[in-house]
Order: C-alpha cells, then sequence, then structure tokens
C-alpha cells in the first residue's frame, strides 16, 4: 500500500531549542537507504532528477535489504520513500516484506543535475569543461547547470524530515526507513565532516542501511542553518 504526501513541502523539524530539550526522550530510529541499481547505475551516467527504474540487481537488491535489516533486528514500523520509481520500487519491497505501507515525500527525490544528467562523468567533463570546474569550486552552494546545489537538497530534505516526524512519536521504540538517493544520503554524511563539505569522496552503496538519529540530524541542521555569511537561516515557519 502506498500513500502519497503531495508536493506540501510546509513541514520542518521542531525548532532546535524544542528539539535540544526533548533529546533524552527520543527513542525512534530512523534509517536512510539509497534505492537498488539501475542501468544508469552500470553504466556510471548521472541519474538526478532523470526517472530510471530499478534493474533485475536493483530489485535483488531490495529483497536484500530486507534480510539485512531483519538479521540487525530492525522491524520496520513505516516506510519513506522518493516519488522517483527506482526508489518508490525499492520501498514497496521492504513495506511489503514487513507487512507495513510506504508513503512518498516530496523533498527526498535525488538531487537535480540539470544538463549533467544522462552523461558519463567522462562526457560531462568534456561537453561542459567550465561548467564542471564552476560547480565543483564549490558544490555545497554552487549548481550545476539547470540543476541543484547540495545546499538546495539539504534544504528541502529537512522539510521532509519535519514531515514525517510530526506523524510519529519520537518518544516511541519504532524503527522508520526512508528509500533515498545517494547524493541526499551524502550531503548528510558530508554535514557531519569537520568543516562540513570537506571532502565530496563518500561512497553511498545501494541498499544498505545508514542510521541517523534524531539529535544527529538536529545537529546537520544546526551547521545548515549557518551560512557562509555568519547568518544564521531561518528553516522554521513559525
Amino acid at each position: 500500500m502506498t500513500t502519497d504526501s503531495g508536493r506540501q513541502g510546509d513541514f520542518i523539524l521542531p525548532s532546535a531549542t524544542d528539539l535540544l530539550d526533548r533529546r533524552e526522550f527520543y527513542a525512534v530510529k530512523i534509517y536512510f537507504a539509497r534505492h537498488g541499481q539501475t542501468d544508469w547505475n552500470i553504466q556510471g551516467k548521472a541519474q538526478g532528477a532523470t526517472d530510471i527504474p530499478l534493474n533485475e540487481t536493483g530489485i535483488a537488491q531490495a529483497r536484500q535489504l530486507c534480510e539485512e535489516l531483519e538479521k540487525r533486528g530492525i522491524a520496520v514500523r513505516k516506510v519513506y520513500s522518493s516519488y522517483q520509481q527506482r526508489a518508490a520500487k525499492t520501498a514497496q519491497i521492504v513495506a511489503g516484506h514487513f507487512g507495513t505501507d510506504y508513503e512518498t515525500v516530496d523533498g527526498l527525490q535525488e538531487m537535480c543535475l540539470g544538463d549533467f544528467e544522462g552523461h558519463t562523468w567522462d562526457e560531462i567533463r568534456s561537453l561542459f569543461p567550465k561548467e564542471l570546474e564552476y560547480w565543483n569550486e564549490d558544490r555545497r552552494y554552487h549548481r550545476s547547470p539547470n540543476g541543484e546545489s547540495y545546499q538546495m537538497v539539504l534544504e528541502r530534505l529537512f522539510k521532509a524530515l519535519g514531515h514525517i516526524l510530526a506523524q510519529h512519536d519520537t518518544s516511541s521504540d519504532e524503527n522508520l526507513l526512508i528509500i533515498s538517493h545517494g547524493a541526499v544520503i551524502l550531503t548528510l554524511i558530508a554535514m557531519q565532516q569537520e568543516p562540513p563539505f570537506s571532502s565530496y569522496r563518500i561512497s553511498v552503496e545501494n541498499a544498505v542501511p545508514v542510521e541517523f538519529g534524531i539529535t544527529e540530524l538536529e545537529e546537520i541542521r544546526a551547521k545548515l542553518q549557518i551560512r557562509e555569511s555568519g547568518q544564521t537561516g531561518q528553516l522554521n515557519s513559525n
């Protein structure tokens, strides 16, 4: 069963003060996993917003993800997913295995790579040398041509997380699984570096669970709000 939250993007994590005051009550666990393999993964093509389906290996990886979660003793209460079919199919397989439903949430989708999409990185270096150089200078804030920056991905991701957490009692011992994409999970890991994004050499494997505590996510969001100018960006709407 699937439900769709739509494209509202209106929800965000509670304020930093609220979260930090209540951190001792957090019991819910959040696991992220990248979708299973696609043909473009094998071909080394930039996928981004292009909606590419799982291949047979990707479907098998989704089933292996179920086995890995069970092996770790993780009973998934609910699955959330990007609306892109490679993620949604992975979520459908996992949700079916655990007898629960999944919900597609706007904000969990892969980073849009604009004009780079559909090309291998060798092709991108040949076709878009100046654009690639500009992007590589500061991928956190610089956008690929007609695409997104990592900062933009992070801001929409935290709105999606707020929507997800609003549906659950964070003091419960529920396990939530979020099926997303390589660049989305990379941004969270890169924000844990000191300084954030000091390295982009981060590998995010297909269909492997990665746990993030709510306190960890709030610490990442606190870093996200500190701009290069030293100003704090306000993410919450009230």
